[in-house]
């Protein structure tokens, strides 16, 4: 069965075991205007091995691919804050968000695009510290930044990466402040893998493991019975990935990304909480 599926699994099933409802005044709404209240658990951390070439989807339904990759290609290779430029690429994830100038503010691909220690981005960075200084215990990058935080149309969910060489195998633990289980963290888990292995390929070493840490993990109330049904479903062996034509992470393109083999369960639909 794909590896993701269990995590997920024991996701929701912590979130119903010991989670705790929302009390009192919520920011989240559903498109109706309804508030959209949650349970939370608080703390929890998972680990995935990234070295073969299993792509990280969920079976027990469709995992939208191809929307998250754009999305990770936006933020990390254009560096963009452009929602425009986000739809050319066929991707609508922030278009609740745009401003009047059209962007998400100063959130995202515009921090991600930040000189840092003399790099022209924050992903320039890494990759050089991998390269030049693998023993390194500094190697992050970081997107939420305070005096910025009013700037942004929205508040960035996963927000800090670090990177770390173990013989020649690579780690990425990620740190996420905020996950929706039902949307979020499907694409966000699927995306990071795959940042995962550009990195490697680009340093030559072996993608390993990745450790998830997730602050406040939550199901929202309208999701939380189906998704209890979600899990219950036949799970599926995991779809392969491959990533063609590969030259330089600064080449990579989202098509160059294959999924072969991806069987699931029937497509659910869950609402935005916005």
């Amino acid at each position: 069965m794909a590896k993701i599926d269990k995590i997920y699994r024991d996701i929701v099933e912590t979130i119903d075991k010991h989670g705790v409802w929302s009390e009192g005044n919520v920011r989240t709404k559903y498109a109706d205007g309804t508030p959209a209240y949650y349970k939370s658990y608080i703390g929890y951390q998972f680990r995935l091995d990234n070295s073969t070439d299993e792509a990280h989807l969920i079976t027990t339904r469709f995992a939208p691919n191809k929307a998250p990759i754009r999305e990770l290609y936006w933020i990390w290779i254009m560096q963009s804050n452009n929602v425009d430029e986000l739809n050319k690429l066929k991707c609508k994830f922030w278009d609740e968000w745009k401003m009047a100038d059209g962007t998400i503010g100063k959130a995202y691909g515009y921090q991600i695009a930040k000189k840092t220690f003399g790099y022209k981005s924050q992903l320039d960075y890494i990759i050089n510290e991998i390269k030049k200084n693998p023993n390194s215990r500094r190697i992050m990058t970081e997107i939420w930044v305070p005096e910025e935080l009013h700037k942004m149309a929205l508040t960035p969910c996963v927000h800090l990466t670090q990177w770390s060489v173990i013989g020649n195998k690579l780690y990425l633990e990620v740190r996420q402040r905020s996950c929706d289980v039902a949307l979020g963290l499907v694409a966000n888990v699927f995306q990071y893998s795959i940042l995962h292995k550009l990195v490697a390929m680009e340093c030559g070493l072996e993608a390993a493991d990745i450790i998830w840490n997730i602050h406040n993990v939550h199901i929202y109330d309208r999701h939380m019975p189906v998704l209890l049904e979600q899990i219950k479903r036949e799970e599926f062996e995991g779809a392969t990935l491959k990533i063609e034509n590969f030259t330089s992470i600064y080449d990579f393109k989202p098509d160059d990304v294959v999924i072969e083999n991806y069987r699931y369960g029937d497509k659910i639909s869950y609402e935005v909480a916005i």
